[in-house]
């Protein structure tokens, strides 16, 4: 599915896909309208026989034809709506799979709501563009292809009696076409407030309601009162169009029931023109609607399609990280990074550990993201854990394995056994119980720390030849810490590893090979081996200095 030909090519691809599909639902709406066709005459004739008094009255037609058009309408709506509903479906996959492959940077300024936002309810609008406003539009030119007709051959003179019906519905159409600027402020609000929705949630989540927080509520009234506004905007054109639709209908009524006394036909004729008004109402309203419907789509579409833009299109900042070489130099690599307003060159040990240090806040993260990218548009295979790393609603084994399929059994034993030299077996007494033990949304039933442990046990079982793990183990105590890192050394499960991390504690650091102190104005202070940079006995260097309060 390739979303860049925009909406017209996306229905021109949908409609090549499915096209059995499409030419069956326009058989079963020609089948439709053509027994529906029926029914006003045998109405007629029903009306006559009622009024000459006949006792008897055979009503099966009626039976027969409701059923058959019961059964061609629904099979015309199933044969529309699973296409539609494939198109939506293809259309999320695609969005996820192009988010999972691009760049953070390129997204960045979207947030969580807005994100849900494209993903469903644009999505879903596009979906009801495509199963709705395309079915009856199909729907009224098939209608007009076969009863116009029928009603010519009984009296060409009642068609014109029609004509108010329409253009009521045309003019609902045209006036609520006009409010795709408010439907494309109300999607954009929504996001918005779903985003609120969210935050809010976290906040209570983090507060535990110590104390009250009015700021949210108070947040999101001032959002929804804006959503409020545009919606009111957006309905406001329907609300005043929608009269246009009855008040046509009565019109074609007088005007029909006013041919039929002119040209001196009996009452039953009303009857037949009756049914014919009942048979293209539906169909007019749903044209009518049709003009909501594209409306919002269009706006959904419009939102769709700057999103795709967004994510397809590289910054100059990220043109920049693509030209960036990864420079051998004998057991070292050395990348080029941007540093606040500076270029530094990153020289981290190959199959080592190296770790990036410096006060809260000077750019290490930035750096380390930076790192990634550069690896990766080198074809590296890394694996990198934020400081604030996602863990799925879903059990421990299914958060580890994420995507993989056909685990062995020695994968799993080596899950658990990394799962023990991280402390996170005491979670249950037993394997089974802690490979399934279900860590709720966000691993809200896991503290911060053992979520941290779970996603550096995931990247260490990932096979990647680079780690960067963004301050791992900021949130265990020294003594867990020591035991964690002495036994991956011990057992060698960092072998053949390149490890690029950031921390701001000493105990992490002596277990490192390569240190490198950055400072936000002046880039790389110093960086050397680890034991030679902590040796007092050398003399103090730079980094000694700057933990030396922590060995006090």
């Amino acid at each position: 599915m390739e979303l860049q030909k925009g909406l017209r090519g996306l229905l021109k691809d949908q409609f090549k896909r499915f096209f059995l599909y499409y030419l069956a639902a326009a058989a079963a709406l020609y089948f439709t309208h053509y027994m529906g066709s029926f029914l006003p005459f045998y109405a007629k004739e029903l009306a006559e026989i009622i009024e000459k008094g006949t006792e008897s009255i055979d009503t099966s037609i009626f039976f027969y034809l409701a059923l058959g058009i019961l059964v061609f309408r629904t099979s015309s709506r199933l044969l529309f709506f699973y296409p539609a509903r494939v198109l939506e479906r293809d259309m999320r996959v695609n969005i996820l799979k192009r988010l999972e492959e691009t760049n953070p940077y390129r997204y960045k300024k979207y947030s969580e709501g807005q994100l849900f936002q494209v993903l469903y309810t644009d999505t879903e609008q596009i979906r009801a563009l495509v199963g709705f406003a395309l079915l009856q539009m199909g729907n009224v030119f098939i209608a007009l292809i076969v009863l116009v007709p029928k009603l010519i051959e009984f009296n060409q003179e009642l068609t014109l009696a029609l004509i108010p019906m329409v253009v009521g519905s045309l003019l609902f159409a045209i006036i609520v076409g006009k409010t795709r600027v408010w439907h494309r402020k109300s999607a954009d609000i929504q996001g918005d407030i779903q985003n609120n929705i969210m935050e809010a949630f976290n906040g209570k989540r983090t507060i535990k309601n110590f104390h009250a927080e009015s700021s949210f509520i108070d947040l999101f009234k001032f959002i929804s009162n804006k959503e409020l506004d545009y919606s009111y905007k957006a309905g406001k054109a329907i609300s005043v169009s929608v009269p246009f639709i009855p008040l046509g209908i009565g019109l074609s009524f007088l005007w029909g029931a006013h041919i039929i006394h002119q040209n001196g036909l009996e009452g039953s004729a009303l009857v037949l023109f009756s049914g014919f008004v009942f048979l293209f109402l539906e169909p007019l309203m749903f044209l009518s609607w049709i003009g909501v419907v594209f409306t919002a789509s269009l706006a959904a579409w419009s939102r769709i399609d700057e999103f795709i833009h967004q994510i397809d299109t590289k910054d100059e900042f990220e043109v920049k990280l693509d030209d960036v070489a990864i420079i051998k130099d004998q057991d070292f690599e050395k990348i080029k990074v941007h540093f606040w307003d500076k270029e530094i060159s990153i020289k981290y040990l190959k199959g080592g550990m190296t770790v990036l240090v410096g006060n809260t806040g000077c750019g290490k993260t930035e750096v380390l993201t930076q790192l990634a990218h550069v690896l990766k548009k080198h074809n590296k295979s890394l694996c990198y854990i934020g400081q604030n790393p996602y863990i799925y609603h879903d059990n421990i084994q299914h958060n580890i394995f994420l995507g993989e399929e056909n685990i062995s059994e020695q994968k799993i034993e080596k899950a658990y056994h990394l799962l023990s030299i991280f402390g996170l077996s005491f979670l249950s007494n037993s394997k089974s119980g802690l490979l399934n033990l279900e860590v709720g949304e966000h691993g809200k039933r896991l503290s911060g720390g053992q979520q941290k442990r779970l996603s550096l046990v995931k990247s260490l079982l990932s096979d990647s030849e680079y780690l960067i793990w963004d301050d791992p183990f900021s949130s265990i105590d020294v003594i867990l810490e020591k035991e964690i890192l002495s036994q991956l050394h011990q057992e060698r499960l960092l072998e053949n590893k390149t490890i690029i991390m950031s921390s701001h504690r000493l105990s992490t650091v002596k277990h490192s090979d390569y240190c490198i102190l950055l400072e936000a104005q002046g880039g790389v202070q110093e960086h050397g081996t680890t034991l030679n940079l902590l040796d007092k006995e050398q003399g103090k260097t730079k980094i000694y200095e700057f933990f030396e309060k922590q060995m006090v």
